[in-house]
């Protein structure tokens, strides 16, 4: 499906003026504005990978239409200065940069133009009578729910420049306590001081909101005027000529004069984009564009500077020009001086440093050292989501390696674990997965006759169609036409939920659900993976992920732009995925896997000094389990038996409810309980672990892991339950997952530097790697890897097991 970007423009605009303050160029020009744009900008592009983008932005005359009804409209604003203005021009011009449409229009707003757009795009439709278009709307103006609709999502700045989030209409309906489709008539009523609309006097949000629950819309409001008591009355009837003057004003107008049709399509152009920068002097920019991995994989041009000893003035040595005279504030800065006697190189996302300059690729591949700010800062502290303040490197720098040097676990853990990660995560993703094209393109084909398959089987059982996606249609056609129980379903200001554990709850009432569910599923496969892969691609078929060590706070990798990491891994459809991930010829896939890493690793935390035998003694653990706990002998454990401890083996390290293990070993309430009593006794250490974890958690405010790794703990003393007990869960599980984190990351360095020529590592997957190599040489490669894995900590007095497999795509391992 395309998909159409629609920016409102100024208001960006306005967030990044606002935000960066009087940045300039060298010769005084201001900047801030179209700094903070260009950075919203990479974002956009990122993430959404659109087929067109479309700035529209408010024209000198665009109010005119408005004020003609009412000549105070948007009056008393505050205008912002003249550098506010002085930089539209530029704006401009790296719009056309970035490939995109800049659309400004006599007569008509910002809101207009996008309205229009949007429409137009949910009238475009395919060759199968389908939408053509998704269109995504990047405000902050709520007037735009005006415009959401099932294939119109409207996503809001938050705080920074990276956080774009996709507003959940049902969130912002239950904010307000109205339905979307009554959000016009709420500002009709209460009034919007920030456009200058008057509403009616006297009537505020709740009284507004409390009367279209009660009479639906304006109209009928009006209609029972008489209904209506008191000072209410009063007020309305007082302000309806007010009141509908203010639902024009509010209206959105959907007749601009603009043809999506004749708007050319979003086209990537590197060289034009980095131009566009340069003459900004927006460096730092220029190295983030290889973070668009969705648009481009090329090696990009990236800034170093060189601080001498003795004058410590910095001088360029690239082409790129620094960000002004006050750049050194700048939140991505790539430097190198000498320290201790040392060269060091020094900068925010190292990482995508190497991946935009070939020299410091070259230099820390050859053993230079180098310090990650970025990393530093998520090590300190892994739950902040704040922007990296902008400072100077070297002080930053000064500044992280005093505050680590106080705790020398948490340092050892950034020299030893994840700054030497660093380099071979890049390799991982320059070198890339390759893909079978012809593979996906059947895959394609034969999920998108499924997904119509299973459509039309619940259009049969619902006796009509409708839009599967649309909870509020969807729940319309459970809830009310084949009018399924609504006991125990989660209600929302919209209706009763849709969402997968209220159908859960339904799947036995009709088979409609079990369609559902199915549908949901291979449409999440095709949507997510079987589509985009191919487009995602390089010219040598491969797929880039990016892995990130500053995501989750337990220090597990993270894989993003596509997440390889979250193909169903135990399902035969996330196999047929895998299979299309295959080895050029002459090579083969080798993949290495832990056995039960987590609960080994949850032994020796805990000294559980029986459990820690038995692995030690090769004995099938979950069987053993299942005997104990259910007291019969080993040779006669059922494989339902077998199944439930398999599942509380691990449940029990995520605090797994009774409930829980009830519905995933199949079991009656009754029998969980006991089984989980039994298990405690059995695994009493771990209990006592699980205790002390938590208390350490309530009294010493963090968590860590064996090699010093930590997270803190302040939600555990929330007043909230559900947060606290959400807190409680993470805390338990930080020690051990994290460990595995630690020790995964250390078994990824020792496997990189084992390696033969011709043998890569190409993909990790939690407690797996995948090793791309010549086939001539897999059965070396796979002993390397059992062993550098199986050795990786000796010394936990626990016996470490990984299984090793080869085959000639991702799904046979």
């Amino acid at each position: 499906m395309k998909r159409l970007v629609l920016i409102d423009g100024k208001s960006v605009f306005y967030r990044g003026y606002y935000a960066m303050g009087p940045l300039s160029l060298s010769d005084g020009t201001p900047t801030g504005g179209i700094y903070g744009f260009a950075a919203i900008a990479m974002e956009i592009v990122k993430k959404l990978n659109p087929t067109k983008v479309i700035v529209a932005w408010d024209s000198k005359t665009s109010v005119s239409r408005r004020r003609a009804i009412y000549p105070e409209y948007k009056a008393g604003r505050t205008k912002p200065g003249d550098d506010f203005y002085a930089q539209i021009p530029l704006l401009e011009e790296l719009i056309s940069n970035l490939g995109w449409t800049f659309v400004e229009i006599d007569d008509y707003e910002a809101d207009d133009i996008i309205g229009t757009l949007s429409r137009q795009a949910d009238e475009t439709l395919d060759s199968s009578g389908k939408c053509e278009y998704e269109t995504y709307i990047i405000s902050s103006d709520l007037d735009m729910l005006q415009i959401v609709d099932d294939n119109t999502y409207m996503w809001r700045i938050l705080k920074g420049f990276s956080n774009i989030e996709q507003i959940n209409v049902a969130e912002v309906e239950e904010k307000y306590g109205i339905k979307k489709s009554q959000f016009l008539d709420l500002k009709s009523l209460k009034g919007d001081s920030s456009d200058n609309i008057p509403g009616v006097p006297g009537i505020g949000e709740k009284t507004a909101a409390k009367l279209l629950n009660e009479y639906n819309d304006l109209d009928n409001i009006y209609n029972n005027l008489d209904k209506i008591t008191g000072s209410v009355h009063d007020k309305l009837k007082a302000g309806k000529e007010s009141a509908y003057m203010s639902r024009d004003l509010a209206k959105i107008m959907f007749d601009a004069p603009v043809s999506l049709a004749k708007i050319p399509d979003f086209r990537f152009d590197r060289d034009q984009v980095i131009a566009g920068l340069k003459k900004l002097e927006f460096n730092s920019l220029i190295r983030k564009i290889q973070k668009l991995d969705s648009i481009s994989r090329k090696t990009q041009v990236g800034v170093q500077k060189t601080v001498s000893r003795e004058s410590h003035e910095a001088s360029e040595v690239s082409e790129a020009h620094n960000d002004g005279p006050e750049q050194t504030r700048s939140n991505e800065p790539q430097m190198s001086f000498p320290i201790d006697e040392k060269d060091i190189i020094i900068g925010w996302d190292i990482k995508s440093i190497m991946h935009s300059n070939d020299k410091i690729v070259a230099e820390i591949l050859s053993g230079k050292p180098f310090w990650d700010l970025s990393q530093a800062a998520f090590l300190l502290n892994p739950l902040s989501r704040e922007q990296p303040t902008l400072s100077i490197p070297e002080e930053e720098y000064q500044k992280q390696k005093a505050e680590l040097e106080k705790y020398p676990r948490l340092y050892n853990i950034y020299t030893d674990f994840d700054l030497p990660l660093i380099p071979v995560l890049y390799k991982m993703e320059q070198k890339g997965m390759l893909i079978d094209r012809t593979y996906f393109s059947n895959l394609r084909a034969e999920y998108s006759a499924e997904v119509d398959r299973i459509e039309h089987e619940i259009f049969a059982l619902a006796g009509k169609e409708f839009n599967l996606n649309s909870p509020y249609q969807l729940g319309e056609i459970l809830f009310v036409n084949l009018q399924l129980p609504v006991k125990g379903i989660k209600k929302t200001a919209r209706g009763y939920s849709t969402g997968a554990k209220e159908l859960e709850k339904l799947k036995d009432f009709h088979p409609i659900i079990a369609k559902i569910i199915e549908y949901r599923e291979a449409a999440k496969l095709l949507s997510t993976y079987i589509i985009p892969m191919p487009d995602l691609a390089d010219a040598s078929d491969r797929i880039h992920t990016t892995f990130t060590q500053n995501v989750t706070a337990t220090g597990r990798l993270s894989s993003q732009n596509p997440n390889l990491q979250n193909i169903p891994v135990r399902t035969e459809e996330g196999k047929r995925i895998r299979t299309g991930f295959i080895a050029p010829a002459g090579k083969v896939l080798v993949s290495a896997d832990y056995s039960q890493f987590e609960l080994r690793l949850a032994a020796i935390l805990a000294g559980d000094q029986a459990l820690i035998s038995d692995f030690n003694s090769g004995i099938d653990i979950h069987t053993k389990t299942a005997s104990e706990a259910f007291n019969v002998p080993f040779d006669q454990v059922t494989k339902n038996q077998r199944r439930a401890a398999k599942v509380i083996n691990f449940g029990v390290l995520y605090g797994m409810s009774v409930k829980g293990l009830a519905d995933a070993a199949k079991m009656s309430i009754a029998d969980a309980k006991q089984f989980i009593n039994n298990y405690f006794e059995l695994r009493a250490p771990i209990k006592r672990k699980l205790e002390s974890i938590l208390k350490q958690a309530r009294e010493q405010g963090y968590v860590e892991t064996f090699y010093g790794r930590r997270r803190p703990t302040p939600d555990v003393k929330s007043a909230n339950f559900l947060v606290r007990q959400a807190a409680e869960r993470a805390a338990q599980n930080m020690p051990i997952q994290g460990t595995e984190a630690d020790l995964m990351k250390r078994a990824m360095i020792n496997v990189d530097r084992a390696l033969p020529a011709g043998a890569e590592l190409v993909m990790q997957v939690h407690d797996s790697l995948i090793v791309e190599c010549d086939e001539n040489i897999s059965k070396d490669v796979a002993k390397i890897l059992k062993h550098e894995m199986e050795s990786v900590a000796p010394e936990l007095a626990i016996k470490l097991a990984v299984d090793v497999t080869t085959g000639h795509n991702w799904g046979e391992l």
